[in-house]
């Protein structure tokens, strides 16, 4: 609505709002700005702010003349007001931002931490990362379906199309920072455009052509390789003219030019928030869903899997500093009786449904028992035989505990709620 078209009582109620809008501007301008303006220009600032001041205590004040002291105010915080004014959308809410930003990293750091699960580790309590395979007689989700199953499930589409004709190999790489040869090589990008993180490039030879793909770091991509490819020998390399290294793995099967060599969803892992103050107040017990960092345990983790860098791992604590550990027929005993704590100790025994069962290695072979240290845990995982876990590096200290898990919020599966 024009100016001319506003009633007399409108107008000023509006000039009202607004002279104590452009007055809290000048204030912050003061405070934050006194010190680099001079004593002239502070002592003009205080006078228009006592004049307009004096204008909205009155009741018989004027809308031109309270307009035209408005003007002079606004005009004069352009000259000295630096950043703070005119308002721009860091200068009015960065504060606020500030604020948030310290209330989120307040609450991550002493409160709740959020979690995302990469590895089936402890499948099928939590899930991580997972394929879902498209035939090749099927048609790739549509765009719409693609967005419905991102935001439900987490899921990344991938689609590889053979670009030539011919046999298909896996490309052996040499990593650019160790120099060893592998099935893949990391790729650095920045993850929301800010984040510096890595991904796993794997690159295939299709009758001569290459072609290449990447996924998460943390993805098992060799066993979605072999789910399309089941008579592929994974171990094996030969001499392969396409390779940087000069080695591919045969994947004895060939492909015509149009046709997919693969065609697949990544399904997130299971995102969980971790308590990370409960165990300030209550020692951790046996059955805990836990996460640790692995700043302890690099050195052995490092000789196990060639990555010494510093993780965050989830667990389910086997047992406490003081206990005495055995498996014996797939279930996890504690000085000499069956632990049953929690359903996840009972299904593994029974080797019920997808509970394999615990599996003896190592620190915990056939007839082995294992004594626990004083503030010290054994973390295992539910899936067992695909857990890297304290049967092969040994005990997580209590200065390494991050928190209990208690709430998977995403994705929207069976598996959302409580966490187990």
């Amino acid at each position: 609505m024009a100016k001319q078209d506003l009633s007399p009582q409108y107008s000023m109620k509006k000039l009202r709002k607004q002279a104590k809008e452009l007055l809290h501007a000048a204030g912050k301008v003061y405070h934050y700005r006194r010190d680099v303006t001079s004593a002239a220009r502070l002592q003009e600032l205080e006078k228009s702010v006592t004049e307009i001041e004096t204008m909205l205590k009155s009741e018989s004040t004027d809308s031109v003349p309270f307009q035209a002291a408005m003007d002079r105010l606004d005009a004069l915080l352009h000259k000295i007001g630096g950043k703070l004014h005119p308002k721009t959308f860091w200068s009015d809410n960065l504060e606020v931002i500030l604020v948030a930003a310290i209330l989120v990293i307040g609450v991550r750091t002493f409160f709740f931490q959020p979690f995302i699960i990469p590895t089936n580790s402890m499948y099928p309590t939590y899930s991580g990362m997972n394929t879902a395979v498209y035939e090749s007689s099927e048609a790739s989700p549509s765009a719409v379906k693609q967005v419905f199953n991102k935001l439900t499930l987490g899921a990344k589409h991938k689609s590889l199309i053979a670009e030539d004709s011919g046999p298909v190999s896996l490309v052996l790489l040499p990593n650019p920072e160790t120099g060893k040869v592998g099935t893949s090589r990391p790729v650095s990008y920045r993850k929301y455009f800010v984040l510096p993180a890595t991904r796993a490039e794997y690159v295939f030879s299709v009758g001569g052509t290459l072609q290449s793909i990447q996924v998460p770091a943390e993805y098992d991509m060799l066993a979605a390789i072999r789910q399309f490819f089941p008579d592929s020998n994974l171990k094996m390399a030969v001499p392969s003219q396409e390779s940087p290294s000069g080695q591919a793995l045969q994947l004895n099967q060939s492909v015509k030019a149009g046709e997919p060599l693969m065609r697949f969803d990544i399904t997130l892992g299971d995102a969980l928030f971790v308590d990370r103050i409960s165990y300030h107040f209550k020692r951790p017990k046996a059955g805990d869903p836990f996460v640790f960092r692995t700043n302890d345990i690099r050195a052995e983790l490092g000789r196990l899997t060639g990555d010494y860098s510093d993780k965050y791992y989830i667990k389910r604590i086997g047992g406490i500093g003081g206990e005495t550990l055995e498996i014996k027929d797939g279930g996890l005993f504690v000085d000499g009786a069956p632990r049953d704590e929690v359903e996840a100790f009972a299904r593994n025994a029974a080797k019920e449904g997808e509970y394999g069962g615990y599996i003896n290695q190592t620190l915990l072979a056939e007839s082995r028992t294992l004594e626990i240290p004083d503030d010290k845990f054994v973390a295992l995982g539910d899936n067992s035989a695909n857990s890297l876990d304290s049967r092969y590096w040994g005990f997580v200290p209590e200065r390494s505990v991050i928190g209990k898990a208690i709430f998977i919020y995403y994705p929207f599966t069976k598996r959302w709620g409580v966490a187990e």
